[in-house]
């Protein structure tokens, strides 16, 4: 009896909807609004350099152990963190990419999102609405 109630609770815990924790923003100048959940990734793992309208992508991160950087990339592009590591670091290594942009706040990452223009990365839902960036919508 105690494994079927922790089986149908582990079942009610997977179904259940979650809220994300962070929000995709990018600098103004991006023309996209909304983007799909597969180019969020492809930008995230600089396979993809370049917006739609043909301005060039500059991605920023927070360093890979900061929990903000681990919901990010759990929740929105449903990877782990060190898959993404790996991705960043054999495109490096065998010199066909980069890494991004890595900061080391949160605030720094509003300060570069508001001035780089290209910028994508990611904030606290409680900073989403902060002046000189956009939201962009993910489906």
């Amino acid at each position: 009896m105690r494994i079927l109630r922790t089986l149908v609770f582990l079942t009610m815990l997977a179904s259940a909807p979650f809220t994300v924790a962070e929000s995709v923003v990018v600098h103004t100048s991006v023309a996209e609004s909304s983007v799909s959940r597969q180019f969020l990734l492809s930008a995230f793992a600089m396979r993809i350099h370049r917006w739609p309208d043909g301005q060039q992508i500059r991605v920023f991160v927070l360093p890979d152990d900061h929990p903000q950087h681990i919901r990010f990339v759990k929740s929105s592009l449903h990877i782990f963190p060190y898959q993404l590591r790996n991705i960043w670091d054999r495109a490096v290594f065998s010199g066909a990419g980069q890494s991004p942009y890595v900061v080391r706040s949160e605030e720094e990452m509003l300060e570069k999102l508001r001035t780089v223009e290209g910028a994508v990365g990611y904030l606290s839902k409680e900073q989403e609405n902060e002046t000189g960036v956009k939201q962009l919508d993910v489906y």
